[in-house]
């Protein structure tokens, strides 16, 4: 009697999760690929896959000393969790980089958790346009003196300044 009713609970649950966020977040870049075609008509302008490259400076208080060009792009997913856009790298690392809307269209605040040190960085508001981001942000000096080590000296600040071009999905023309 009650089997049929059941059933068609369960395939309505089922059914629900698949329109909603995946429980576990695509792995793969071919999975985040595949949920960004299949919610390409529904998705913001920041989710998608970037090609993110990045510059360190490295300052003993306001005199640059030293310029770092990280060779090597990253590629980062971004996919709406919730209010806010979680970030993925495609390699396997950590990439904890956390995105939130802004009242106007196409800024975004961000913040960039320390895992070791935990804590975060200032938020500061990036504008995504046209599939380009760019935002700087200060290392914590928490994290600084513990990744320097004994090489840290008092006044270090080290800026990274990040750039962002989506390369999936195509930008809507």
């Amino acid at each position: 009697m009650n089997s049929p009713r059941i059933f068609f609970v369960i395939v309505f649950v089922f059914l629900l999760q698949k329109q909603a966020w995946p429980q576990h977040a695509p792995v793969s870049e071919e999975q985040f690929k595949s949920y960004f075609q299949q919610h390409r008509d529904s998705l913001d302008q920041i989710e998608g896959i970037w090609n993110v490259n990045t510059v360190q400076e490295y300052y003993r208080y306001d005199t640059l000393y030293e310029v770092d060009k990280i060779p090597k792009s990253v590629k980062v997913a971004i996919i709406k969790k919730d209010n806010r856009y979680e970030s993925f790298n495609l390699s396997g690392e950590s990439y904890d980089v956390q995105f939130t809307s802004s009242e106007i269209n196409g800024v975004y605040f961000y913040r960039n958790f320390f895992k070791e040190t935990n804590e975060y960085s200032k938020a500061n508001a990036v504008i995504s346009k046209a599939g380009e981001m760019e935002y700087n942000y200060d290392f914590p000096d928490n994290y600084l003196q513990k990744k320097l080590g004994e090489s840290y000296e008092e006044g270090t600040r080290v800026v990274n300044k990040t750039r962002w071009i989506k390369i999936f999905p195509d930008r809507k023309k």
